[in-house]
């Protein structure tokens, strides 16, 4: 379109004041503005055709547009060539062709420092334009980065509250059922020998009912609200004796040791602690039952150490253990440990099962 425009208006010109014998007049015209119609899709190529238009002889004077044209090639140069040194090159060669025809020409010789800038500035011009435009399309680049980026933190953040929700939950309802599934069992059986031995059964199936409620409802709380003005306190070491107390009025014979930290601990580390003596209880009172279970919370230095072990009577014989569960909690266990800084380990022994784990009771600081 501008290539047209441009034609048109040089058409005009030399129909009317030729600025040649009338074939130059139109090859000159030609020359100097169609190269325009590809100055985006092969600039150098376009402002090259029109530099060696330059160099055609036009006794009669010149077309009127020639510098606007030559500016819009040499713009385009600058904005559409990717290499520097190839825009250097082109830009180059037509100041050379301006200057020398121009100091071979009728006009003074200042006239050819015209010649040179009305090739150099359009081509700077364009060179200027070409970076801004890359820039703006680097910042888009980067902000569309940056909403991935987001969205993928927003999602492992996601991924990992459902993870932390998943080991919460599954500490908190996990104990408790197991206590009431013990007890359902024990009550069933005192129900069809001697109904009056049920009723501490039942009460131990209450009471447990009523603490997973209430822990249940502390959860929800904790995700459903930022405010824990109104929500009781997480567990902490301070309950641990209680959970013994409990596991033991749900006939699991347990042993404790306890000697809490005599500084204050991070509300993390006591969380941590209590629910792997839960969680090992839990697991002693399912996979175990009857067992004699040893559990050791004392605070070693600059560690609070857990030890969690249950030993076989041999002289009695054992009962039957299950071996269901999805193996979730000891992933838990060791996930709250790793995140603290500290060390688990678990596994069988020859005598049972033992569980240790060393917890810090100053946290790390994030790198």
């Amino acid at each position: 379109m501008l290539a047209a425009a441009f034609l048109a208006v040089s058409a005009a010109q030399i129909a009317v004041a030729p600025i040649a014998d009338p074939v130059v007049s139109v090859l000159v015209a030609l020359g100097s503005t169609v190269p325009l119609a590809w100055r985006r899709t092969a600039p150098a190529t376009a402002a090259l055709a029109i530099t060696a238009v330059w160099t055609v002889p036009t006794p009669d004077g010149y077309l009127l547009l020639g510098y606007v044209m030559a500016g819009v090639a040499f713009y385009s140069v600058g904005a559409y060539v990717p290499d520097l040194w190839r825009i250097v090159l082109v830009t180059g060669v037509s100041v050379a062709v301006g200057v020398v025809v121009t100091l071979l020409g009728p006009e003074i010789w200042q006239a050819a420092i015209g010649s040179a800038l009305a090739v150099a500035a359009p081509a700077a011009a364009g060179r200027l334009v070409a970076h801004q435009r890359a820039q703006n399309a680097r910042l888009r680049e980067l902000a569309a980065d940056l909403v991935r980026e987001r969205a993928a933190a927003e999602g492992a953040a996601a991924a990992e509250e459902r993870a932390r929700i998943a080991r919460e939950l599954h500490d908190v309802i996990g104990h408790h059922v197991t206590v009431i599934a013990l007890q359902a069992d024990a009550a069933a059986a005192a129900l069809a020998r001697a109904p009056g031995r049920a009723a501490p059964a039942v009460e131990a199936i209450r009471r447990s009912a009523a603490e997973a409620l209430a822990e249940m409802r502390r959860v929800v709380g904790v995700l459903r609200t930022s405010d824990e003005d109104d929500l009781h306190p997480p567990p902490g070491l301070r309950d641990v004796p209680d959970l013994v107390a409990r596991c033991r009025s749900a006939g699991t014979p347990v042993d404790l040791t306890f000697q809490p930290p005599a500084r204050p601990t991070h509300a993390s580390v006591e969380l941590a602690a209590y629910r792997l003596v839960q969680e090992a209880l839990t697991n002693a009172a399912r996979h175990a039952p009857g067992d004699a279970v040893d559990v050791r919370v004392v605070a070693d230095g600059a560690e609070v150490v857990v030890e969690v072990r249950n030993t076989r009577d041999r002289s009695v014989p054992s009962p039957r253990r299950s071996s269901s569960g999805s193996g979730l909690g000891l992933v838990g266990m060791r996930e709250r440990v790793r995140l603290l800084g500290g060390r688990l380990d678990a596994g069988p022994t020859d005598e049972g099962y033992a569980l240790r784990a060393r917890l810090p009771l100053d946290l790390p600081v994030a790198p």
